[in-house]
């Protein structure tokens, strides 16, 4: 098998599993690539990239159109293409009375990874917010997970991992202090979504010693499947924490989910040895 790097200087599709946590689909002025709503056309960028799956959110949560019309853009996409996009059912503390209707009616339509929340253009919310209460509840019971584009109160978050450990919490946008409650809760989980800073990635795997609580992530199709793998096909890490952030940890969180074992991967589920 090729190294990651190996893959991407040569234009080589990626030879390891690699699923993208964090992306958009639907109608936005804020995307920067062309064809953002093409499906065909995204379908074809991941095959370039050898990019298996990506967990896939609504554009312009919250404050644009209604949730669930904006929810609907991501779930028939994932209907055309089920084993390559997989959604998230987008909520949003603008209209916190609806939420749990729902998220109910996104997990009646199929096969959904969970609540993706954001922070801007909304009242301000955190993990102890009463509304929260019930969205954390179902999801515990699907043994489900909650991204958050990023998590405004820390106290409130470690306090939500200890009350529902079967929900899984994962930091939309790269934050070292996601890293640090995964010390002590395994239930928590980094995105590594705008970590633009030279060698971000890199320099967090040798903070932390280890890459078991990070997911690759690129806001992808808003933004070029680049974004995301970039930043660790040119790390200079071990082979491993690379495949353990592009897809591995992924993996065993898609494993998780009851309808996991419908899906297939034809690509390695294990690393092997260091390249």
């Amino acid at each position: 098998m090729k190294s990651l790097y190996d893959c991407v200087v040569h234009g080589d599709p990626i030879e390891t599993l690699y699923i993208d946590v964090h992306g958009h689909f639907g109608p936005s002025h804020g995307v920067t690539i062309p064809y953002a709503m093409d499906r065909q056309r995204i379908i074809a960028a991941m095959d370039r990239y050898g990019c298996d799956m990506v967990w896939m959110s609504a554009c312009r949560p919250g404050h644009s159109d209604d949730v669930a019309i904006r929810n609907d853009y991501v779930f028939d996409f994932a209907d055309e293409y089920p084993d390559r996009i997989i959604p998230w059912c987008t909520l949003s503390a603008n209209c916190p009375e609806r939420a749990v209707t729902e998220l109910k009616r996104c997990l009646a339509r199929g096969r959904c990874i969970g609540v993706k929340m954001h922070v801007y253009c909304q009242p301000p919310y955190t993990m102890r917010s009463d509304f929260m209460q019930p969205i954390l509840e179902i999801l515990a019971e699907h043994r489900l997970l909650y991204i958050n584009h990023i998590f405004t109160d820390m106290d409130a978050l470690a306090w939500a991992l200890e009350k529902y450990p079967d929900v899984v919490f994962i930091s939309g946008h790269m934050n070292p202090l996601a890293n640090d409650l995964a010390r002590d809760h395994a239930n928590m989980f980094d995105c590594t979504c705008a970590a633009i800073a030279p060698h971000e990635v890199q320099n967090e795997v040798e903070r932390l010693r280890h890459s078991d609580s990070m997911l690759v992530g690129s806001d992808f199709a808003g933004f070029h499947l680049g974004f995301g793998v970039g930043m660790l096909a040119y790390a200079d890490m071990d082979e491993q924490h690379k495949r353990n952030i592009l897809g591995l940890n992924a993996l065993t969180l898609l494993k998780r989910t009851s309808w996991f074992m419908d899906l297939a991967f034809s690509k390695p589920s294990s690393p092997g040895p260091p390249a």
